[in-house]
């Protein structure tokens, strides 16, 4: 049976590893520079990677299924 909710946008995001450079990419695609990512955490149904740059600080959340991404800024 598949899921027919999921898409086939992205790779999936299995490792700690692969959500952290994940994050990375989609933060240097959304113009910041300088990103330092920390240990990235998985719940249920999302990877969630704290993030800094010389912005601002951020969360960014992954779907391990399909490796979309959701940028969260946070207050520092």
């Amino acid at each position: 049976m598949t899921d027919r909710l999921a898409t086939d946008d992205g790779p999936e995001i299995a490792t700690k590893e692969d959500a952290a450079v994940t994050a990375y990419d989609a933060l240097s695609d959304a113009g910041c520079e300088s990103v330092v990512t920390s240990m990235p955490q998985r719940t249920r149904s999302t990877w969630i990677v704290p993030a800094t740059s010389e912005e601002s600080t951020w969360r960014v959340h992954i779907d391990p299924r399909t490796g979309n991404t959701r940028i969260v800024e946070t207050p520092e």
